[in-house]
């Protein structure tokens, strides 16, 4: 994708070489080039909502949510392959990494470290998976 294409002839002579019909030309396939962008651009959106699984299975997500449940749909698939369970496998994820923190917390007790903190409270939010969650309603 090169930003620079355009012409940067001189004329010495001072007058613009512009030629009116050539200009609308240029700009007909300019156009017609951003259509084609716009349209393969929306294409693989189209694709990529097809495979993100929703609730209910016809709406239609926007841009924006497609990127942010497609980012979230392969963090949970990731789960999945890592810990081996299919149901709920992000809370087996966060449960495991929360036992990490605990351990590192437990370890850390009695030194004089403010960042730590007591056993059992995270300083980063929890996420929620929307994906194990849409498991608990079925």
């Amino acid at each position: 994708m090169s930003r620079n294409r355009r012409s940067t002839s001189t004329s010495t002579s001072g007058e613009s070489s512009k030629d009116p019909a050539l200009s609308f030309d240029q700009r007909l396939q300019a156009n017609a080039r951003e259509r084609y962008r716009t349209h393969s651009v929306n294409s693989a959106f189209n694709n990529l909502r097809q495979l993100i699984p929703t609730e209910p299975h016809n709406r239609k997500l926007s841009k924006i949510e497609t990127l942010r449940l497609a980012k979230s749909y392969i963090s949970h698939l990731i789960a999945v392959l890592v810990t081996g369970n299919s149901q709920r496998p992000c809370v087996d994820t966060i449960n495991q990494r929360q036992e990490v923190e605990d351990e590192t917390t437990s370890t850390n007790i009695g030194r004089d470290d403010p960042n730590t903190s007591s056993p059992g409270s995270s300083p980063y939010r929890q996420s929620i998976c929307t994906f194990c969650v849409t498991f608990d309603k079925c």
